[in-house]
């Protein structure tokens, strides 16, 4: 069972380094973006920052590491800002058909936006490698959404550009609007990583099929160190 989740994972980011360079082709390929723009993407970062988790996830389990309680609180964060970047992404879909706005969705998008938060919700369920965790996590997982909305708000005044309508604005009417929609969306962070946190404090499904091998390991050593010191205990 662990040799699949990793075969998985494997593939999992090959499909998001893949979407990520095709995403990046504005860039290098037809010039009609500028890098410092498509890397001040929430989902972009989201992406790039769980392709490097996946990576080292993988390592640390060919190394032998079990999952520690900090590796499933980032697999959680992680999870609920890919999940949050697709509910974002299907809002500006669904605006854009109710304005005859044409919005444009290459495959590279789809992947990043519903395939890759698709999977890391998959994995976060049924992978039984996850620890349990502790209720004050959900304080953490607003911390990144919150110096990425300032980081935003400072940003966009001094380039004329915002990686997200909701941010601007001139398109909301006032500071106080778009203080709103953060909030709405703070609100959706907070809601996704409890859900999560909860689903920790309960007992993987694949959890009776994977078989618990480390924990007995511990539990035989500690007998057989019982046994040799009292074969040597002369008291």
């Amino acid at each position: 069972m662990r040799l699949f989740f990793v075969v998985v994972r494997i593939l999992a980011l090959g499909t998001v380094v893949t979407a990520l360079i095709a995403r990046a082709d504005c860039v290098f390929a037809t010039h009609t973006c500028r890098a410092d723009n498509l890397l001040s993407y929430f989902t972009i970062q989201s992406n790039l920052a769980y392709a490097v988790l996946l990576a080292v996830l993988l390592v640390l389990g060919v190394a032998g590491w079990r999952e520690r309680s900090w590796m499933t609180a980032v697999r959680m964060l992680l999870t609920t800002y890919l999940i949050v970047s697709g509910v974002t992404f299907c809002l500006l879909i669904l605006n854009a058909g109710l304005s005859d706005i044409p919005f444009l969705v290459p495959a590279s998008s789809k992947i990043l936006h519903f395939v890759i938060p698709a999977y890391a919700l998959i994995d976060f369920l049924l992978n039984p490698a996850r620890r349990r965790l502790r209720w004050a996590v959900l304080g953490v997982s607003l911390i990144f959404p919150a110096l990425y909305g300032a980081y935003t708000l400072i940003r966009g005044p001094a380039t004329g550009w915002y990686p997200y309508i909701f941010f601007d604005p001139a398109w909301t009417g006032s500071y106080a609007a778009t203080g709103f929609y953060a909030a709405i969306l703070a609100a959706l962070i907070a809601a996704i990583s409890a859900g999560l946190v909860a689903t920790t404090r309960l007992t993987s499904p694949l959890q009776p099929f994977v078989a618990a091998v480390p924990a007995q390991t511990r539990a035989d050593r500690h007998d057989e160190s019982a046994r040799v010191a009292s074969t040597f205990d002369v008291r």
